[in-house]
């Protein structure tokens, strides 16, 4: 994707931190099984049991998978639980629906 007036290095540069806005429309149709982060934030997770686990809140990028930082319900800030985004955890995303389910493996 190209922006209007960026076309030399040191103009794309000048635009290193900060936010970018696209339209919807404007993106590229995905594969299945691959979402933008703006569909994943906000679905309710749930573990195999159908307990709901919270919210995911946030992504962060590590150097092998992402991470979804995920609050439970009624939790105090700070106390948001993390789970791998790798398909052996993550058994479903529905973002028609807005859920996401999980199998944690134990200690998580």
């Amino acid at each position: 994707m190209a922006m209007e007036g960026i076309d030399t290095r040191d103009h794309a540069q000048a635009l290193v931190g900060a936010d970018l806005l696209v339209e919807r429309a404007q993106l590229p149709e995905l594969d299945d099984g691959i979402y933008y982060w703006a569909d994943i934030i906000g679905l309710t997770v749930y573990g195999k049991d159908s307990a709901r686990l919270g919210v995911v809140v946030d992504i962060m990028t590590t150097g092998g998978n992402d991470v979804y930082v995920v609050k439970p319900p009624h939790a105090p800030p700070g106390r948001e639980r993390l789970i791998p985004a790798l398909a052996t955890v993550v058994t479903e995303i529905d973002v028609k629906r807005g859920i996401m389910r999980v199998d944690l493996p134990e200690g998580l």
